[in-house]
């Protein structure tokens, strides 16, 4: 494999992606505006082949998130997901200030708790944290 690391994903990239893994369809002005608006990307290519790819969005306070971790099948278990977020997380661990905590919140896919859990993120709920949650809106 060769492996090039970069902070650029096209937006049929992340549709591809998006498709491969079953995920939620969106709309591709979503997908431009999704990136756009990212703290931090990371695209995984072998050669030109993109076979991973990872965002991150904060609030450039104490709110991040990690989303879109995304490694195609025939190329998970072999570290590449682990390379994404401790990279993310390091990124985002070098933008802290004296005095700062910023909480990192993800929703895993069902299944995938494990890998994060060896991430050093706990599962919610948990004492102290009520349940992860979220919603989908959709526009008429």
């Amino acid at each position: 494999m060769n492996l090039i690391q970069t902070d650029v994903i096209t937006p049929e990239d992340f549709l591809y992606f998006r498709t491969l893994m079953g995920w939620t369809p969106i709309a591709m002005e979503q997908i431009e505006n999704g990136l756009k608006n990212s703290a931090k990307m990371i695209c995984l290519k072998d050669g030109d082949t993109p076979i991973a790819m990872a965002r991150l969005l904060w609030d450039g306070g104490y709110q991040a998130q990690l989303c879109d971790v995304m490694v195609l099948p025939a190329y998970q278990r072999q570290g590449l997901g682990r390379l994404m977020v401790t990279s993310l997380k390091d990124w985002l661990r070098s933008q802290l200030k004296p005095g700062w905590s910023i909480k990192l919140n993800l929703s895993a896919a069902p299944g995938k708790e494990p890998f994060y859990e060896k991430l050093g993120f706990r599962r919610r709920p948990c004492e102290g944290a009520g349940s992860g949650m979220d919603q989908w809106m959709a526009g008429e």
